[in-house]
């Protein structure tokens, strides 16, 4: 029993990383806040024309994360006809990033469902005690995967790393893409995870702790 018990305790943790690190990916990258902070920020419409303002811009990155836009698409005006702002190469690798959250999402909703099942097992077998000490672990491991994914982002080959596996084809030197999603949003993007993914564990642990509430005996 006690081997099981670690096993499941284990289990938790690690589902709570992941709920709340992937989770945190989805609401990053799907929502329009961080494009149009950083496109704002950098005065992309003012370095490129675009034909549209920046908040356009990160509205548009957004629906294309969400899958609202189907086609990685912006078109514009250039003598007298439209012309695709994106060549092949960057919709081929936006449709790969895509791609990727969309895994990640899958991944969110299995560790959710893992984690639902085993919050149940523990609340049934009257374990409230054991599943605090679970999810103390859950925080453990999230605190770690943290600081991994900053020191790790830091060395420049596996940011690297990180860059070809999100983007796998090369640019090509007249690109606009590698313009707009610089070296300065991916460490942008990093910290916006991070802040998401506490918030999410905040949450957790309210959820957590008003669940496994000791019961109080009044005694007449």
């Amino acid at each position: 029993m006690r081997i099981l018990y670690r096993f499941l305790s284990v289990l938790i943790a690690i589902c709570v990383t992941g709920v709340t690190i992937l989770g945190a990916c989805n609401v990053v990258f799907r929502m329009p806040d961080l494009y149009i902070y950083e496109f704002n920020s950098q005065e992309i419409s003012s370095q490129i024309d675009l034909g549209m303002g920046d908040d356009e811009l990160g509205t548009f990155f957004s629906d294309f994360m969400k899958g609202s836009e189907d086609e990685f698409n912006l078109y514009m005006d250039y003598r007298d006809r439209e012309q695709n702002v994106f060549g092949t190469v960057e919709q081929i690798n936006m449709e790969h990033a895509r791609g990727l959250l969309n895994k990640t999402l899958y991944a969110f909703g299995g560790f959710a469902f893992i984690m639902a099942v085993l919050y149940s097992v523990f609340l049934y077998k009257k374990w409230k005690y054991e599943l605090r000490g679970a999810f103390k672990l859950g925080i453990a491991f999230f605190v770690a995967a943290q600081a991994a994914l900053h020191i790790t982002f830091n060395i420049e080959s596996v940011r690297l790393f990180y860059y070809r596996t999100i983007f796998p084809n090369v640019f090509g030197a007249d690109d606009v893409l590698p313009l707009i999603l610089t070296e300065r949003f991916a460490r942008l993007s990093v910290f916006a995870n991070s802040a998401v993914a506490f918030v999410l564990l905040l949450i957790l642990v309210s959820a957590t702790w008003k669940l496994t509430k000791p019961r109080r005996m009044f005694y007449s």
